[in-house]
């Protein structure tokens, strides 16, 4: 409603003016100063009034509200990026700290498992120990009954062999 009033004034008093000045300039001498300057200064002055009003004014207005939005919006984009290098280096931290543990824990799995492996090999080596003993006494036991068993077939085994090799029996 108000530009409204403001074209039609502005529609107006264009004519007016206009009309004044078709018939200021009527005159012969053109290089004279007559009234028309000040109705002219008048014209220019309303002019730069109603474009101020109407382009200027909004035209600024938009430009500061855009960059308003813009430097807004860079901000955020700088502030956002900021808070992603601050995640990256939060994450890289945490990464670092878990591959700590995980080569600790590592470690100390691989160290139980040397220990287990040493108890069994202590423990195999015991048992391997007292089978092989046990084995060298049944060992000698046999060996000292077949020796018992072969004293008595000895005599028997060297008159065979004595009467085979002098052709007739022998006794010994």
């Amino acid at each position: 409603m108000y530009f409204d009033r403001l074209r039609n004034f502005t529609l107006y008093f264009s004519i007016f003016v206009i009309g004044i000045a078709t018939n200021a300039y009527a005159s012969d001498d053109l290089l004279s100063v007559n009234y028309t300057v000040f109705i002219q200064i008048a014209i220019f002055l309303l002019a730069i009034f109603i474009l101020n009003k109407l382009v200027f004014k909004p035209f600024l207005n938009l430009v500061d509200r855009r960059d308003k939005l813009t430097r807004g919006a860079i901000e955020e984009a700088q502030a956002l990026e900021v808070r992603v290098e601050e995640i990256i280096e939060e994450y890289d931290v945490k990464l670092n700290e878990a591959r700590a543990l995980a080569v600790e824990e590592r470690n100390k799995i691989i160290l139980e498992g040397q220990t287990v492996a040493d108890s069994i090999i202590g423990k195999a080596r015991e048992e391997t120990e007292v089978i092989l003993e046990d084995a060298k006494i049944k060992l000698e036991a046999d060996t000292q009954e077949i020796k018992e068993k072969i004293k008595g077939d000895i005599d028997e085994l060297a008159e065979d062999i004595a009467s085979r090799v002098l052709g007739k029996e022998a006794r010994i």
